[in-house]
Order: structure tokens, then sequence, then C-alpha cells
């Protein structure tokens, strides 16, 4: 049992030397959703909303969607 325990903690500190942080990641999925975003025709712009810049991709058949919420809904991935 004290085994597992060990591996357990083992575990958790290798996952906090990890290189690539939660924020790369979120920009990463970001630029590939404004990519996505061009590749349909679509323009993407900035807005202010509450003190924060959120991007919208503005899609040729007339949808307006939240970059982040694109990256979610078409399933796109970081490669």
């Amino acid at each position: 049992m004290a085994r597992y325990g060990l591996l357990v903690l083992i575990g958790m500190a290798l996952a906090g030397c990890s290189t690539q942080s939660t924020t790369d990641g979120a920009n990463q999925a970001q630029q590939v959703a404004v990519n996505y975003c061009e590749q349909e025709g679509g323009e993407v712009r900035s807005r202010q909303e509450a003190g924060e810049t959120r991007q919208y991709c503005h899609l040729v058949e007339g949808r307006v969607v939240e970059v982040n919420l694109l990256y979610q809904t078409e399933g796109l991935r970081v490669h």
C-alpha cells in the first residue's frame, strides 16, 4: 500500500515538471481557431468586454462565434 502512495507522489512531482504551461496551450488553441476561421473565409475581430479583449470569428454565413468556443465546437486540435 505504501508503494502506491510513493508512486502517486512521484507522479504528482513529475506532473509539476511539465515544460508547456496551460497558458501556452490555450494560446496555441486560440491560434488554431483563428487560422481555421480565416481558412473558412471568416474574419477575426476583437472586442473589449469587462476589461478583457475577446476575439470573435465572423463567418461568411453570418454566424459570429467566440474563437475559444469555435475551437471547442469544431473539434479542432493543436498539432
